[in-house]
């Protein structure tokens, strides 16, 4: 991502936010994070993966920016304030010329079944803006995680509205029911009451707006009262823990058309909060189980996907045979027991009973060589995968194995 107007100085930008805490050994930002990076012009996109390190709130790390043949290695900043994420690039690294941009980044929390998502607007200096969109797969550290649930369009949004021939305004709020049908309610700061609305709404992604078209007036509180029936086209934005909709209406007296009985214009504006969730993971209980009778952390190194929950497990030495004795624990239970892991493959069929599972080297001997070092394949009927684990005697490697679904 070159510079389309070269910068003569560069500029740090503070990240200091007051917001809320997190505390000190929370770690859920740590790790690989992979995603892209797009640019506010035609064929701009971008690959980005990103190494964190944390301590409490503050961030540090590398990232690596890649087009085609070309890529940039970046050296990065952070500061999480409990509901968003400041990253700065703080230093190219490499190459030393051409210079790319020195991106920062506000990044906002979502989350899907298995992965957590993060993504925002950057901006740098002498460069057109864009967006950035990172994720990582939920693990065991992510338990107790205050993330954003996904915006969704349907349910109530409250606000106000305005009508241009008035001095007064009105309480507005609609409910978006599926199957793109839904209801307005209106409240008069001045004469007329109340009043509920049927309506239609359709969304479109491509620029981010909502088409409201009310249908007819379908309760009141002043019988003698003639509503407008509104029209609206409303932009989504964000805006700090809140989803905004704001745009323009117009309309025509209920009984009569727009041509014989057209309504003042006016302006709506409509609220909706951003939703939190707690993640925990199936994974976490195991670790725990494992690490409080072994004494020994868990370390997740890599992630399969398997397509059916019925796969075979293979086991062997690749590398020099060294005497290593491994036992192996899928989801707490035993499956392999002090092993003498040689070059012949011992074979292990199971089943796999949960969406997210964990199989763990655990080292009972580390041989001539340390560390304790196997080869598994997972293969699943249609792919063979093939992971090196490595463990010593506080540490056991482990990989999560989870069971492909279509959302």
């Amino acid at each position: 991502m070159k510079r389309t107007i070269p910068a003569k100085h560069r500029l740090l930008i503070s990240l200091l936010f007051a917001g809320l805490s997190i505390s000190a050994h929370a770690q859920w930002l740590a790790g690989q994070w992979t995603g892209m990076v797009w640019q506010d012009q035609a064929g701009s996109s971008f690959s980005y993966r990103v190494s964190l390190q944390q301590t409490g709130q503050v961030l540090s790390g590398t990232a690596i920016s890649a087009n085609r043949s070309i890529e940039a290695r970046f050296q990065i900043s952070g500061y999480w304030d409990g509901s968003t994420l400041a990253l700065q690039e703080v230093k190219q690294t490499a190459p030393t010329s051409p210079k790319w941009c020195l991106k920062y980044a506000t990044l906002y929390v979502s989350t899907t079944r298995d992965s957590v998502i993060l993504e925002g607007e950057w901006r740098a200096d002498g460069c057109k803006p864009g967006k950035m969109r990172l994720s990582k797969i939920k693990t065991g550290e992510l338990t107790d995680l205050q993330v954003e649930s996904p915006l969704t369009l349907t349910g109530p949004w409250k606000g106000r509205l305005s009508q241009s021939d008035r001095d007064y305004g009105f309480y507005f709020e609609i409910d978006l029911l599926p199957a793109a049908q839904g209801t307005s309610s209106i409240s008069s700061d001045g004469p007329g009451g109340n009043a509920t609305h049927a309506l239609n709404w359709q969304f479109a992604a491509a620029d981010s707006t909502i088409e409201i078209r009310e249908v007819e007036v379908s309760a009141r509180s002043n019988p003698d009262w003639k509503w407008c029936v509104k029209t609206m086209r409303l932009r989504l934005r964000r805006e700090r823990l809140s989803y905004i909709l704001e745009g323009d209406w117009q309309g025509h007296i209920e009984g009569l058309t727009p041509e014989t009985g057209a309504c003042a214009p006016g302006k709506v504006t409509l609220e909706k909060p951003v939703l939190t969730q707690t993640i925990k993971t199936e994974t976490q209980p195991r670790q725990d189980a494992y690490s409080a009778e072994t004494g020994r952390e868990v370390k997740i190194d890599h992630v399969v996907e398997v397509s059916s929950p019925n796969v075979k497990l293979r086991i062997w030495d690749n590398g020099t045979v060294d005497g290593d004795v491994a036992t192996i624990f899928l989801n707490g239970k035993r499956i392999l027991k002090s092993h003498r892991v040689a070059k012949r493959k011992v074979v292990i069929p199971v089943s796999l009973a949960t969406d997210n599972n964990i199989l763990i080297l655990h080292a009972e001997d580390l041989g001539d060589i340390v560390p304790n070092t196997v080869a598994v394949s997972v293969d699943d009927g249609k792919r063979d995968q093939v992971i090196i684990l490595s463990s010593n005697l506080s540490q056991s490697g482990a990989i999560l194995i989870r069971q492909f679904k279509m959302e």
